[in-house]
C-alpha cells in the first residue's frame, strides 16, 4: 500500500512537471483562438498601470506646494495604432483615446500627442501637427512636419525646426537654433544665442547672433580664415606674418600701369533691377590677367576677386603713388631751391647795378 502511494505521488509529480513544461511553451490568446505570440491580444487595448506614488515622483515637485499623486503606465491604443508610456499625475488624460493621435507615440511625463503620426519624448511636450515631433521639456511642435527640441522651444510653422532654449520657429519652412525667433518669417533661419532674443526681419533671411564673435577657418590647422570679433562690424582676415611664407617683392610702378589700363565701370549683376542694385569696380577676368601670377604661382581666379588681394593691390598701388609723389616733391623742392637761388642772385646783381648808376649820377 505504501509503495502504491509513493507511485501515485511520482505519477502526480510527473504530470505536474509535464503541465508546467507545456504551459511554458504555450501561446495565450485574448480575442483570438490562434495566438501568434506568447501573449496575443486581438482587437483590444493593452494597459499596465501602477498604484499611486508619492508626489515627490513628479519631476516638477515643489515641497513648498501641495502635489498630486503620480502614476506610471503603458497603454496600447489598438484602434489608433498608438502607444503611450510614462508617468502622469492622477486625473490626467493624456493616455485616453480621445487625446491620442492616430499612429502616434509618447514616452516620458505628461506628453500630449494629438497629431497624426506625431511623437514626443521627455517632459510635458506637445505635438499636435501631422508627423510632428517634440523632444525635451515643454517643447511644442504645432506645425505639420515640424520638430521642436530643447527647453520650451516651439515649432509652429509647417516644416519648421526649433532647437535650443526658448527657440521659436513660427514661419513656414523656418529654422531657429539657440534662443532666437523667426518671428513668423517664411523660409528664415535664426542661429545663435544672446541676452535678448534675436529675430528675423524678412522672409528667406539668415540671421545669426554670437556675442563672442565669429571664427571661420578653411584649413585643418585653423590658421587660415576670417574673424569677426565680439562687438566688431567687419571681417578680419588672418594676416599674421608668422603664418605666412614665400614672400616675394612687387613692382608698384608696374601695378600702377596695369591699373591705368583696366576697364573700370559701373554695372549690375544679370537679372537684378539696375535701378536698385548697381556697383562700381573691375571685372574678375581683367583683375586676374593683371595680378593673377607672381614668382611662385597663381593668385585668385578669373571669375572671383578675393577682397584681401584687392586690398593688397590697392595698398601696393597707393605705396607706389606715395613714393612717386615723394620723388616729385623732392624734385620740386630742389627745383624751387634752385629758382630761389637764381632769383636771389638776380636780385643781388640788380641792386649792385642800381647802386652803380646812382653813384655815377652824382
Amino acid at each position: 500500500m505504501k509503495q502504491l502511494k509513493n507511485a501515485g505521488r511520482i505519477a502526480l509529480g510527473a504530470m505536474a512537471l509535464s503541465l508546467i513544461t507545456h504551459f511554458s511553451k504555450a501561446q495565450v490568446g485574448i480575442g483570438t483562438e490562434t495566438p501568434q505570440a506568447k501573449l496575443h491580444v486581438h482587437h483590444g487595448a493593452i494597459m499596465s498601470t501602477t498604484k499611486n506614488f508619492d508626489p515627490a515622483f513628479d519631476p516638477f515637485y515643489d515641497p513648498q506646494l501641495p502635489g498630486d499623486s503620480i502614476q506610471f503606465g503603458l497603454k496600447w491604443i489598438y484602434d489608433k495604432g498608438a502607444l503611450r508610456t510614462g508617468g502622469f499625475r492622477e486625473g490626467q488624460s493624456d493616455f485616453d483615446a480621445p487625446n491620442v493621435g492616430l499612429y502616434s507615440f509618447a514616452s516620458g511625463y505628461e506628453n500630449s500627442v494629438t497629431g497624426r503620426a506625431a511623437g514626443a519624448i521627455g517632459l510635458q511636450n506637445t505635438s499636435s501637427g501631422t508627423a510632428a515631433f517634440a523632444v525635451g521639456i515643454g517643447s511644442q511642435a504645432f506645425g505639420n512636419y515640424s520638430f521642436a527640441h530643447g527647453n520650451q522651444s516651439k515649432a509652429s510653422g509647417s516644416n519648421a525646426i526649433a532647437m535650443g532654449n526658448g527657440a521659436i520657429a513660427d514661419g513656414n519652412n523656418s529654422v531657429a537654433i539657440g534662443n532666437g525667433s523667426t518671428d513668423g518669417k517664411t523660409g528664415s533661419f535664426v542661429l545663435g544665442y544672446g541676452n535678448t532674443q534675436v529675430k528675423s526681419v524678412s522672409n528667406n533671411q539668415m540671421t545669426m547672433a554670437f556675442t563672442g564673435g565669429y571664427r571661420l577657418y578653411t584649413d585643418n590647422m585653423s590658421t587660415i580664415g576670417v574673424l569677426l570679433p565680439a562687438n566688431g562690424n567687419a571681417w578680419q582676415v588672418t594676416s599674421d606674418v608668422n603664418k605666412k611664407e614665400n614672400f616675394a617683392p612687387v613692382n608698384g610702378e608696374d601695378f600702377l600701369q596695369k591699373i591705368s589700363k583696366m576697364n573700370l565701370t559701373s554695372w549690375n549683376y544679370k537679372g537684378q533691377d539696375p535701378k536698385q542694385y548697381r556697383h562700381y569696380g573691375p571685372m574678375a577676368q581683367d583683375f586676374y590677367k593683371a595680378f593673377g601670377q607672381d614668382a611662385y604661382g597663381t593668385i585668385g581666379s578669373d571669375t572671383t576677386i578675393n577682397q584681401a588681394d584687392f586690398d593688397g593691390v590697392n595698398l601696393i598701388a597707393i605705396q607706389a603713388l606715395v613714393r612717386k609723389m615723394e620723388q616729385m616733391n623732392s624734385d620740386l623742392l630742389a627745383e624751387i631751391a634752385t629758382i630761389k637761388a637764381q632769383l636771389a642772385d638776380a636780385q643781388s646783381a640788380l641792386r649792385r647795378k642800381n647802386k652803380r648808376e646812382l653813384v655815377s649820377r652824382k
